[in-house]
């Protein structure tokens, strides 16, 4: 009798942490509050749908799960890409999902982002379990970095076998103004500021950021085409698709009749409240309480 009702109040306290965690937050459309269910309705007739995330948010992580769960059983046909795997792991993440490889072996060679373990891999494995694919969509970091030190013009250099790991070349620079002032910003270049000794050049960087933007664009189509019907769901920075800048302006000038929705995904004290702020921001913004102080 004392075991079970240990077990009764354990399964009363796991309902309401549930319960407290789906409360404290608010999804917001065009400054109107919509239910989870109705904005999975609306997703899933989109061909690509961005989930832009803050990192090591972990009610933003829990959410995305959700997400990406709720559209598969609704679109029927879901291709999950991740900025947090790097294109040069695909084959790595392809024989993991065929059951070729143990979970340890998969993680040591396919290089994981910190926290995978409880941010990311819960969605991996409901891929892995659904017969869903996981792309890699990002370009691998070591080329990124080149270009922040010496600018794109150093991945001419790189050798043909490299070369086939990026994008198409040159990477246009002609950046939506709010992102070209945001990124000057975020890179210290804007108001003429001399860069910072020792550290890359602002015009490197947003090259740099660039590169990410459209390779990961260039992954995103890929998927599309190789999928067909149903939705590609990606994962990354809210950075690289927020206010339809970085990702998605990559994806418009691609493929220009993909239909792409953007989710936002972000800690706000005042989620209850929508601010005038947050408009544009994203076609579904999801605010979440912020997690306690420790």
């Amino acid at each position: 009798m004392r075991l079970r009702l240990v077990a009764c109040l354990g399964l009363l306290a796991l309902a309401a942490t549930a319960g407290a965690q789906e409360a404290a937050s608010a999804i917001w459309a065009n400054g109107s509050r919509v239910e989870f269910g109705a904005m999975v309705e609306a997703l899933a007739k989109a061909d690509v749908v961005m989930v832009g995330e803050q990192h090591d948010h972990a009610a933003g992580h829990e959410m995305e799960r959700r997400l990406v769960e709720a559209l598969h059983k609704r679109a029927g046909r879901l291709t999950l890409a991740m900025e947090m795997f790097e294109s040069d792991t695909q084959l790595v993440i392809d024989e993991y999902l065929a059951g070729h490889l143990t979970g340890s072996s998969f993680e040591s060679s396919s290089r994981p982002w910190p926290r995978y373990a409880t941010d990311y891999k819960p969605m991996v494995e409901y891929c892995k379990a659904n017969g869903l694919r996981v792309v890699a969509s990002n370009v691998p970091r070591r080329y990124v970095n080149l270009v922040s030190r010496k600018g794109q013009e150093a991945l001419k250099a790189l050798p043909r076998a490299s070369r086939r790991l990026l994008p198409r070349l040159p990477l246009a620079m002609d950046l939506p103004e709010g992102y070209a002032k945001q990124l000057d910003e975020l890179f210290g270049g804007s108001h003429g500021a001399a860069p910072t000794p020792g550290m890359p050049s602002p015009a490197n960087m947003k090259e740099a950021q660039a590169l990410w933007d459209v390779g990961m664009g260039a992954s995103i189509v890929a998927a599309k085409r190789a999928q067909g019907r149903g939705v590609v769901v990606h994962v990354n920075g809210a950075t690289h698709s927020d206010s339809r800048y970085g990702i998605v302006d990559r994806i418009r000038r691609q493929a220009p009749r993909l239909k792409v929705a953007v989710v936002s995904i972000r800690p706000d004290a005042a989620y209850s409240v929508w601010s005038p702020a947050n408009a544009g921001i994203a076609d579904y913004l999801i605010l979440t309480a912020p997690p306690p102080a420790r």
